[in-house]
């Protein structure tokens, strides 16, 4: 399959604008990967997609999306979240966010982004797809290939991966099963820190993950925190991941036609 031409990728205009898009070219400019990134509980597209374009990925096309809510007026804080209603625990006072619903954002980038656009509108495969959340924004990138409206897409997505976040509590896992399917077979990178609710014995976020899909990697840093990755060590296993993943038409010639069968 040969990769979209340049004038036809998508561009911000191509999606909500709730969302805000940042979109970032590979060096190639014919990219055979999409990376949805996701931003988490306060922060934005445009200071999160400077992680992307670090990256700098040969064949990928970024886009970072910006989550479409504002944090509560009560904060007095800047950034947004993916949550529609953020929870406050009453005894600490500190956000709750493991408790937050998630279910409109993740129904916003699993119809609006990957289906109709990227899918639907731009002919990617589903195995060209791949997202990374931070935090909150990790929550929703695993449950965005749980969502109904990708259920029924012939073949997994490329993969996800999640730096600290779990699949949220809102959604109910048995509802989002398709019937005699089993666990999704999206591949999945879990990275987190040492302190990490990840990382503790017999974790329960860990075993959500892994009761519904099917190939789930975790990896923990020697660092305490769930905190964006800050050095090659950190940053190894995730560019692992995708070095197995990611699709690359490097060396293949321009006029050459996939087979597929």
């Amino acid at each position: 399959m040969a990769p979209p031409q340049t004038s036809t990728l998508p561009k911000p205009t191509d999606f909500p604008t709730s969302l805000s898009p940042q979109i970032h070219l590979p060096p190639n400019a014919q990219p055979t990967n999409a990376i949805i990134f996701l931003p988490g509980l306060g922060d934005n597209a445009s200071n999160f997609s400077s992680f992307a374009r670090a990256l700098n990925l040969p064949d990928a096309l970024t886009i970072t999306l910006n989550p479409p809510f504002p944090l509560p007026a009560a904060l007095a804080l800047p950034g947004s979240q993916w949550s529609d209603n953020l929870h406050i625990d009453s005894g600490s006072g500190s956000l709750d966010a493991d408790s937050s619903p998630l279910n409109l954002a993740v129904k916003l980038v699993a119809d609006d982004v990957v289906a109709s656009t990227l899918l639907a509108t731009f002919k990617f495969r589903p195995d060209q797809i791949h997202l990374f959340g931070f935090g909150q924004g990790g929550s929703v990138a695993l449950a965005v290939p749980l969502h109904p409206s990708l259920a029924a897409v012939s073949s997994a997505l490329g993969g996800v991966v999640s730096i600290g976040g779990g699949i949220p509590l809102s959604l109910s896992l048995g509802a989002s099963a398709p019937k005699g399917k089993g666990k999704v077979r999206t591949p999945v990178l879990l990275l987190s820190g040492s302190k990490s609710p990840l990382a503790a014995t017999a974790s329960s976020p860990l075993m959500r993950v892994r009761g519904a899909y099917e190939f789930v990697e975790y990896h923990c840093w020697k660092k305490a925190d769930d905190s964006m990755p800050k050095n090659r060590d950190e940053v190894l296993p995730l560019m692992q991941f995708w070095a197995r993943r990611l699709r690359s038409r490097r060396g293949v010639p321009d006029d050459a036609v996939e087979l597929t069968g």
